[in-house]
């Protein structure tokens, strides 16, 4: 079935607060600077695909900012119209990738968790390192977390579960994987992906990791062009 394209949000919206492009922003880039309240602690989910947990979550709790990074344009401005319509002003997306943002842009220890949730698994041999859980994103994700930070993962992939669970904890960075349970009755799925996943009664494995007070690794690496068939970007919420 061909995949439907993202909903365009009402062209009269104004998604200028909520909808950012990687080549546009500083670097290093301050999260902070992107919101009102710049003291509020900061989540980053990286793929935010059709917007659902990034959208939920900046109206549930308003005390936090949430930034989300989607590779995909028609998914960033659909996510922008959620937040733009919700007057979240407590949520951005950024368009652009995600390993550009988290290893070249973010500065050390500015976020207080990392959402990573159903990733691209790139089945094919030959794009394995197209993944986005990777060794280089697994030790930058650590050095913008601060102690006691959260990792959250989730992927309805079990192979790249324990891929990723392996190669987080060959970071030494991370404390033991922790099992994360899934959402309550009122919001009972966290993304698109996950609630379709749990309808057609297939598991989802889910894990959260906390930093430990190992010291981070060196600093950013330079920012650098990437093309745009090698992104490592979570993409996998746009299947949906």
């Amino acid at each position: 079935m061909p995949r439907r394209p993202p909903k365009k949000p009402p062209a009269t919206l104004d998604l200028s607060g909520h909808l950012l492009r990687l080549a546009d922003l500083p670097t290093p880039l301050d999260p902070a600077s992107l919101f009102s309240s710049a003291a509020a602690p900061i989540e980053l989910e990286v793929g935010s695909g059709k917007g659902m947990f990034l959208t939920a979550a900046t109206v549930a709790d308003a005390s936090r900012n949430f930034l989300g990074i989607e590779v995909s344009g028609g998914y960033a401005r659909m996510t922008a119209g959620k937040l733009a319509q919700a007057g979240a002003s407590n949520g951005a997306i950024i368009h652009g990738d995600a390993m550009q943002l988290v290893c070249s842009l973010l500065p050390d220890r500015c976020v207080a968790g990392v959402h990573v949730y159903f990733p691209d698994p790139w089945w094919k041999a030959r794009h394995r390192k197209r993944r986005i859980l990777n060794p280089v994103f697994l030790r930058h994700a650590a050095r913008i977390l601060p102690e006691a930070g959260r990792l959250h993962i989730w992927t309805d992939v079990e192979e790249y579960f324990e891929e990723a669970v392996a190669a987080t904890a060959a970071t030494g960075l991370f404390g033991t994987p922790e099992e994360e349970a899934p959402g309550g009755p009122e919001t009972p799925y966290r993304t698109h992906f996950e609630r379709r996943t749990r309808l057609a009664g297939a598991p989802v494995w889910r894990a959260v990791f906390r930093r430990n007070p190992t010291p981070a690794p060196d600093g950013r690496v330079p920012r650098v062009v990437r093309d745009p068939a090698d992104s490592g970007q979570s993409t996998a919420e746009s299947e949906d």
